[in-house]
């Protein structure tokens, strides 16, 4: 039942941001004039069709992404001709708007996704095997205070800040914890937070399909984690060595590995390595107002996009290690199987984390992507002179090749990671 409901979580998923970024496409088309004669979901065979007017709509075999086809796209001989509702028979902003719509409808719809998701209020959760776990709390219990320091729910920044200052006062130490339980009185427990790392790029000894998971550290040079500032017990960024489990999961073990330039952070900031104190918990949210809601699911595009950026300068440095922050099918496929059982919330909140990555992977200037259609377009209006098509359609050809080998190289990195790897 869990593969099924998996597969039928990934193929919506699939099917809703393609069809918003084709549509972006379709919908520029028919307003330019410009005569769209497919629009399909995935590639392959056929499995189901139909015309309507010009334009016969469909869904193939291959549920990896979608295309619209437009008559004239690259002057070859043999394409349909449309006469002046060809693409290439459009004005330059005409076809500038029509290749780039794609991208932009995938980054609104997004973002508003991340807006509902940001207006929905979301009770506390307690993650399996963590340190709130073992020391007794459920789902629906909320934290009051730690270590005497009380917990603001003001807004979800302030929680944050005031989670992350309590537990890092501790210093790993045994703290006290005082919550209100699900019926409502109040209780107060000890938990010890564990030391976190997130590991985003490290020498090649450090093993590649745990790059970005977060890492509970268990020993330091053979010696058991103590308590402390945490990057001064890693070493203050020099190499040390490590052993312990991904975080969730005491039973994923790795080490001993190498693992060196660790910062102290809670994983959001561009360090190579952060570390922090943790207790495993994810506090009540409330649902934020129209505007706040617009503010984070908006303010979602430049972030992603810095984070992008970040990750894309990385695969310069160390490519093993940044390569394991993108996901393929399958990686998205058990992301979206996992988020559809946690309740639609988070479905929606995965739906429009994709839509954001499939807009800002299409904007790379990859002759295949639109990224790359829309360099050719401007080369042409500067030149003012077509470029010549055979060419184009090599360098369109070659691209792709090399986009279904990255796809397939993510696969296999997706799978290692799934099936726990050989650490």
């Amino acid at each position: 039942m869990g593969v099924l409901i998996t597969i039928v979580a990934f193929l919506v998923l699939i099917t809703i941001v393609v069809v918003v970024h084709e549509g972006g496409h379709y919908t520029l088309a028919k307003l330019s004039g410009i005569r769209v004669d497919e629009f399909f979901v995935g590639f392959g065979p056929r499995v189901v069709s139909f015309r309507r007017g010009d334009t016969e709509y469909g869904i193939r075999a291959l549920p990896v992404g979608g295309f619209v086809r437009m008559p004239g796209m690259l002057g070859l001989e043999g394409e349909a001709d449309a006469g002046e509702r060809n693409f290439y028979r459009a004005t330059v902003p005409r076809r500038l708007a029509t290749i780039a719509a794609g991208v932009i409808f995938n980054l609104v719809f997004g973002a508003l996704c991340l807006t509902v998701v940001a207006a929905q209020a979301s009770p506390s959760y307690v993650p399996a095997g963590e340190p709130t776990a073992r020391a007794g709390l459920v789902n629906g219990d909320v934290i009051l205070s730690i270590g005497g320091s009380t917990i603001s729910y003001a807004s979800p920044a302030a929680t944050d800040d005031d989670f992350y200052a309590a537990v890092q006062r501790s210093q790993g130490g045994p703290v006290a914890v005082t919550y209100q339980g699900t019926d409502g009185s109040d209780h107060t427990t000890t938990i010890t937070p564990e030391l976190v790392v997130y590991a985003y790029a490290q020498p090649s000894s450090f093993p590649s399909n745990l790059s970005g998971s977060p890492l509970v550290v268990t020993s330091v040079n053979g010696h058991a984690v103590g308590t402390g500032d945490p990057a001064g017990i890693l070493g203050n960024g020099g190499a040390v060595t490590v052993s312990g489990f991904v975080e969730g999961d005491n039973t994923d073990h790795f080490g001993p590995v190498q693992l060196s330039g660790v910062e102290d952070g809670d994983g959001s900031s561009s360090a190579q390595a952060a570390a922090a104190w943790r207790i495993g918990y994810g506090a009540q949210l409330p649902g934020a107002g129209l505007f706040p809601a617009l503010r984070d699911g908006f303010g979602a595009i430049p972030a992603y996009a810095v984070a992008l950026g970040q990750v894309i300068g990385q695969l310069f440095v160390h490519p093993a290690q940044a390569s394991q922050q993108f996901s393929g099918p399958v990686g998205i496929a058990a992301a979206a199987g996992t988020s559809v059982q946690q309740g639609w919330v988070q479905y929606l909140s995965l739906i429009g984390v994709i839509s954001l990555a499939l807009g800002f992977f299409n904007v790379l200037p990859i002759p295949f992507l639109d990224g790359g259609r829309l360099l050719f377009i401007l080369i042409e209006a500067v030149r003012r002179r077509r470029i010549d098509p055979i060419r184009q359609a090599i360098a369109i050809g070659v691209s792709l090749a090399f986009i279904i080998l990255l796809v397939v190289l993510i696969t296999i990195n997706d799978i290692n990671h799934l099936s726990g790897g050989v650490h």
